[in-house]
């Protein structure tokens, strides 16, 4: 049960997809310098927000242990060598931790990888890898899971369903349907969530994009979607060029739009999940660093932040549940 104090604070969700420097991954000792400098920058961080709202500040960790790692490292638990620390962490914080699978396939022939986003093969194999590294582990298999660029299909929500996961934090509402935008030999295109919704549900049998209708099924998965901008005019990369759509809650993204999002959106009365998000590999580049610094620098003097709580999925969506 949740006491009264802790049910009048808004959830707060932040997420840290634990990956490699590069997306395009190729063998070596290194490769995961992001990640090792951003442990020390969040517990930073933590202990700002742990200030700020005078209670334990809970962390949210997604970690690569997927067919792509196996092949550039010979082992798909390698971030446990390559962060060692990070899995004390998240001990001694009582963190969430959960996978983030990607779809990154090596082509022989061309000799670079692909993204094969239509295959159900493929899906179960970089889902199941990464549920197998992270059950080495951990010793348990794991309830939140997040797909590699915003990336679902229905195959890959019911095999998350028959597998026990219990949260999907994948989906970012308003962004369109289009291209990603390193692999030009991707095998599909990304999601269309324009019209998904902007708060907890449980998905629909046939549709994961829709919330199912009636009662809500305690053992079922629940889409917890990013808490992404209102839609804005935006240039893309194809035809129309010019396209109204969602910006991502993504720290390591241009402070100009982030911040205000941030602010505007802990100056609301909601009981809907803040939900934001850091990829760990970005903080080896210099402008995604200055980014997030210059973001979370302010981010932590918001008045807001004492009736916040910084909390996992679970707790999150159980709270939800409560207010409706």
């Amino acid at each position: 049960m949740l006491s009264s104090e802790t049910s009048q604070r808004r959830s707060v969700l932040f997420l840290i997809d634990v990956e490699p420097d590069a997306r395009k991954t190729c063998g070596g000792s290194g490769g995961w310098e992001g990640s090792q400098k951003a442990l020390g920058l969040l517990q930073d961080f933590r202990r700002q927000l742990e200030d700020q709202t005078r209670a334990r500040v809970e962390f949210n960790w997604f970690l690569r242990a997927d067919p792509q790692i196996r092949k550039t490292w010979g082992k798909t638990d390698q971030v446990a060598d390559a962060c060692p620390q990070l899995l004390g962490m998240i001990a001694d914080q009582g963190d969430c931790c959960g996978i983030h699978p990607h779809l990154w396939r090596w082509n022989e022939r061309r000799g670079e990888w692909f993204n094969d986003l239509n295959d159900p093969e493929w899906t179960a194999e970089c889902l199941h890898t990464s549920i197998e590294a992270f059950r080495g582990i951990f010793h348990r298999r794991p309830e939140a899971c997040r797909f590699g660029d915003r990336w679902l299909n229905q195959h890959a929500v019911d095999l998350m369903q028959a597998s026990g996961i219990r949260y999907d934090l994948t989906i970012e509402p308003g962004l369109p349907d289009e291209a990603i935008f390193d692999d030009p030999h991707a095998t599909g295109r990304l999601p269309d969530y324009r019209g998904t919704p902007r708060e907890p549900y449980q998905p629909s049998p046939d549709n994961f994009m829709v919330p199912a209708h009636g009662q809500a099924n305690h053992g079922s998965l629940w889409m917890v979607p990013l808490t992404t901008t209102p839609p804005v005019w935006r240039l893309m990369r194809r035809p129309p060029y010019l396209l109204k759509a969602s910006r991502p809650p993504n720290l390591s993204l241009r402070s100009g739009y982030v911040l205000p999002h941030l602010r505007t959106q802990l100056d609301l009365v909601t009981d809907v999940p803040l939900t934001m998000v850091v990829r760990s590999g970005d903080l080896a580049k210099g402008h995604f660093l200055g980014n997030f610094l210059q973001t979370t620098r302010q981010f932590v003097k918001h008045p807001a932040l004492p009736g916040c709580e910084f909390t996992s999925p679970a707790t999150a969506v159980a709270r939800w549940r409560v207010s409706r």
